[in-house]
């Protein structure tokens, strides 16, 4: 009987998978899809991907505390893999001094100056991609001009070199290791509009008169990134490691209301590798809207020639806060599954989980200054101030225990 429902299951989601690549409507009703994603819930599946613990990338930046007297960066790293994680997500932006979100035990002495070649070869950085990671992403935000008017020319010719250079001392450095990086960038709405305030909450019909620079210089900055990727890979030719390029998208369902968003304006426009969804806004108990939603990321995804056809979705910055909205034990493990259970039944690659370390305080604030207690945290997290394991950790560890079999 087991058998014969993993065949079923495998023949409909097999039609789904093309119909989405293809640019067609699903053909499932909200009730088979609901089943669908309940029944291939980790709590209810027998059988589950054996590269499960790969395609949870836990992202690292601005964690609330420390555990040890490492470089924050590092610990947070070490921390994964004695968890038995393989895939991290680092903060990778130009800045002076330390980096954003890793100040902890840190002094990293970067300069806007440095070229993201040079952040890769830094000692802490360069630790953390030694270590037996099977997936790197690295979070790159700099760049995006905006509203400007003026000819970008010359900055896009920047960018487009610094993705080829880096992806190229990547693909050198690595190509014989099994390890693939994913250069992306956070919340590409929110850049679009200029911020994630209240100012910039568009609504239908009454988005800004520059709202067609933003776009193009999106669009443009975006190509850029892409290509410099493309030039690599090239160049390189055939390599173990790979390098892939990546944007996010989080007003998704504002784009679906008819409200310009990336998805809808600079996707079809575009050719990228992968695309990431901030998914926290497709948040619902049975899964439907995140499944649908996925659906339409696709159909407006259109992915470079390298990907070879396959449309690579990514659920990015997601999580559940335990300390927030009387959560409890079960109701955690209720989210988890059904999330899970729609990345089963969609076939998603990465899910992004919002935090090794709970980087989200109950006041707002996101200085790295002092060591938090947990009352102080909304609770995204793995592992807790005191260094236990949360109800999230709990669950992806039984989680990773089915994955063996």
């Amino acid at each position: 009987m087991h058998k014969i429902w993993l065949i079923s299951v495998f023949v409909v989601l097999s039609s789904l998978v093309i119909g989405q690549d293809n640019g067609w409507e699903n053909p499932l009703s909200d009730k088979q899809i609901m089943r669908l994603i309940d029944k291939s819930k980790p709590s209810k599946s027998k059988i589950l991907p054996a590269d499960i613990k790969n395609r949870l990338v836990v992202a690292t930046a601005f964690g609330q505390y420390s555990l040890t007297q490492d470089p924050i960066v590092i610990e947070e790293a070490k921390k994964l893999n004695e968890l038995g994680y393989t895939a991290i997500k680092l903060s990778f932006g130009k800045v002076n001094g330390n980096q954003e979100g890793y100040n902890f035990h840190s002094d990293w002495k970067l300069t806007k100056e440095m070229s993201l070649r040079d952040m890769a070869t830094h000692p802490y950085y360069k630790e953390v991609l030694n270590m037996p990671f099977k997936t790197i992403v690295l979070n790159i935000n700099d760049g995006y001009a905006g509203a400007a008017r003026e000819d970008q020319t010359e900055t896009l010719d920047t960018i487009e070199h610094e993705f080829y250079d880096l992806t190229k001392y990547l693909l050198r450095e690595y190509r014989n290791r099994d390890v693939s990086f994913i250069l992306t960038m956070q919340y590409g709405d929110s850049a679009l509009r200029g911020g994630a305030g209240e100012k910039v909450q568009w609504k239908k019909g009454t988005t800004p008169p520059d709202i067609s620079f933003r776009v193009k210089n999106m669009i443009d900055w975006l190509n850029a990134r892409q290509k410099g990727v493309n030039r690599a890979r090239n160049e390189m030719g055939r390599t173990i490691c790979k390098v892939f390029n990546a944007a996010e998208v989080n007003k998704l369902f504002d784009g679906i209301d008819g409200i310009p968003s990336i998805t809808t304006s600079v996707l079809p426009k575009t050719k990228l590798d992968m695309i990431s969804w901030a998914a926290s806004e497709g948040k619902s108990d049975d899964g439907l809207k995140m499944f649908k939603a996925i659906d339409f990321i696709r159909q407006k995804f259109v992915p470079t020639d390298y990907m070879n056809g396959k449309k690579v979705v990514i659920l990015g910055d997601i999580g559940e806060a335990e300390n927030m909205n009387n959560q409890t034990h079960e109701s955690i493990r209720n989210f988890w599954d059904v999330l899970m259970g729609v990345s089963t039944v969609q076939n998603i690659s990465y899910v992004f989980l919002k935090g090794l370390y709970c980087n989200e305080t109950k006041d707002g604030s996101s200085v790295q200054d002092k060591n938090r207690t947990a009352d102080e945290l909304k609770g995204y997290w793995l592992i807790k101030p005191d260094g236990t394991k949360s109800w999230t950790q709990e669950y992806f560890d039984e989680v990773f225990s089915k994955g063996k079999k």
